[in-house]
């Protein structure tokens, strides 16, 4: 580029980039509104991710024996939510029955039958959860029990009889229902209850987890990629009225020619872009604790890559209107549509397939995506390769495409 059109570009994008900030609503709009959008689903939807919920579980105890109590006890060290007592007025999510004689009929070894009752429209997983739950706990609970009835059968009492691989008796007719015979079986099976494991399973995840980003985690790059594309659409609002006043018109009467015009009102936005960017990342870090990732460099390839994007579709808006009061309310939708589908108010995982790949038809589904690997799952450089390709791509048409409607007058 000769010197003279690098002093028209830069003065241009000057000029642009100083008209920006003397609209009054451009702090509130660039700066307040998005940290206020992030605040606000941020905490809508932290409770999504990191933890999961518990699911709950009230016990209706027919059985008056310690086994039940047992079960009980095993059952508050799972991973759910005992209910020991409802408040006036609310209903049980799901109810684990215990059946009258419960204690006596499991140390008599007859089958009894454990129910687990559940309203309609609960959680099916949550569900399964509690059964795995209680059937850990019963597992627990019997198998302690086997070992009582194999120490009783080694001690050679007479009412413990093996014939092949078939028990005869039962703990409950060793001690024939005698109470301190009962309690000293409920001391001893809690001392098997509270020793140590001798089998342990440890579970880890293969790779790197991946969890859904929620919370803060998507709550601030999806309005940081949702307002960035608001401001830019917004700002060809000004292109369409330079052209309507006769701004473009004596612009195209001076040695500036359309290329310099249009790299000037790109430069113009993509500085107001950069300083908005900055702002927004930096309440995300230091207001609501958000990662900015491992990677400060793919983190700035991929903003400047958005923003060259996003300038160009700017040019473009403004290219193809008569007049700003035309442009406006088409503006606002593109932009919620755009936000919309590339995943800004939910994670894109969270929809069907169909909507994932539809998601990558619009710059605001890979700008997402890259964030979300970079802040949400740590990756870097290498994985958002595509992601700089395709958005520098979708500039460049958009731009290409501006140029070519552009016109200096209305």
């Amino acid at each position: 580029m000769r010197g003279s059109s690098l002093w028209i570009v830069s003065n241009i994008a000057a000029c642009d980039f100083k008209l920006t900030w003397k609209e009054r609503s451009v702090i509130f709009w660039i700066f307040l509104m998005p940290i206020a959008f992030m605040l606000f689903f941020g905490v809508s939807f932290r409770g999504s991710g990191g933890s999961t919920p518990r699911a709950k579980l009230t016990v209706e105890n027919q059985d008056g024996g310690f086994l039940s109590s047992e079960l009980l006890e095993a059952l508050r060290k799972e991973s759910i939510s005992l209910v020991d007592s409802l408040a006036e007025g609310e209903n049980p999510v799901r109810t684990l029955v215990i059946p009258p004689e419960f204690t006596k009929k499991v140390l008599s070894r007859e089958r009894t039958t454990l129910v687990i009752r559940r309203e309609e429209g609960v959680s099916q997983e949550a569900s399964e959860a509690v059964s795995v739950a209680v059937l850990r706990s019963l597992i627990r609970i019997v198998s302690g029990l086997i070992e009582l009835e194999g120490e009783a059968l080694e001690q050679g009492d007479r009412r413990f009889t093996t014939t092949g691989s078939t028990l005869s008796g039962s703990l409950w007719e060793l001690g024939g229902g005698n109470g301190a015979f009962m309690d000293s079986i409920h001391v001893e099976l809690d001392s098997l209850q509270t020793r140590e494991p001798l089998v342990t399973v440890s579970s880890t995840m293969a790779g790197r987890a991946q969890e859904l980003p929620s919370g803060f985690r998507g709550s601030v790059p999806g309005s940081l990629v949702m307002f960035v594309l608001m401001s830019m659409v917004f700002g060809g609002i000004g292109i369409t009225q330079e052209r309507v006043s006769g701004i473009l018109k004596r612009l195209g009467m001076t040695p500036a020619s359309r290329i310099d015009v249009l790299l000037g009102k790109l430069l113009g936005r993509m500085g107001v872009a950069f300083i908005q960017i900055a702002v927004l990342l930096l309440a995300g870090r230091f207001l609501f604790g958000v990662s900015l990732g491992s990677s400060p460099f793919a983190l700035v390839a991929l903003m400047v890559v958005f923003t060259f994007c996003t300038g160009g579709f700017s040019i473009l808006f403004g290219s193809l209107f008569r007049t700003p009061e035309h442009m406006e309310g088409i503006a606002v939708i593109t932009t919620l549509v755009m936000a919309a589908l590339g995943g800004c108010w939910w994670p894109i995982e969270m929809v069907g397939k169909p909507f994932q790949i539809l998601a990558l038809v619009f710059p605001t589904g890979w700008a997402m995506n890259g964030l979300h690997k970079l802040i949400s799952f740590g990756l870097g450089t290498a994985a958002i390769l595509p992601h700089l390709a395709v958005l520098a791509a979708f500039g460049l048409v958009f731009l290409l495409v501006g140029a070519r409607k552009l016109k200096w007058t209305a």
